[in-house]
């Protein structure tokens, strides 16, 4: 029903928090998880609209016409939505760590390289 919420909110809050970090906010490639969090919520609204889940007149939201249908909604945008956005996190925060532990062990392999000479006479 609405779990494109959640993420949709923790993408808009990032891209805020990446704008007031400024540099440290390149650094940690905030901008990833910007766009990771936004596209998969444009795509689940997209699918929602498809589904008639969410619709162009108020009140946008199917459930929210039944009053008996909105804690199950507030339950798919809590749990489900919430998931998703735990769930992409923890992906950009492998894809974080792979890359730094690929730059720092290049590093490393350029500075014992560089010291060994492999200039022949």
């Amino acid at each position: 029903m609405a779990c494109f919420i959640t993420p949709l909110t923790l993408g808009i809050i990032i891209d805020v928090v990446k704008r007031l970090m400024g540099k440290a906010g390149i650094k940690l490639r905030l901008d990833i998880l910007e766009k990771m969090l936004l596209g998969g919520s444009l795509v689940l609204a997209v699918e929602h609209v498809w589904h008639g889940e969410v619709v162009p007149y108020p009140p946008f939201l199917t459930a929210m016409s039944n009053p008996a249908d909105i804690p199950v909604m507030l339950h798919e945008i809590t749990y489900v939505g919430g998931l998703m956005s735990m769930a992409v996190t923890a992906t950009w925060l492998g894809m974080l760590a792979y890359t730094r532990s690929r730059i720092t062990s290049r590093k490393l392999v350029k500075q014992l390289t560089g010291a060994i000479s492999f200039n022949r006479v």
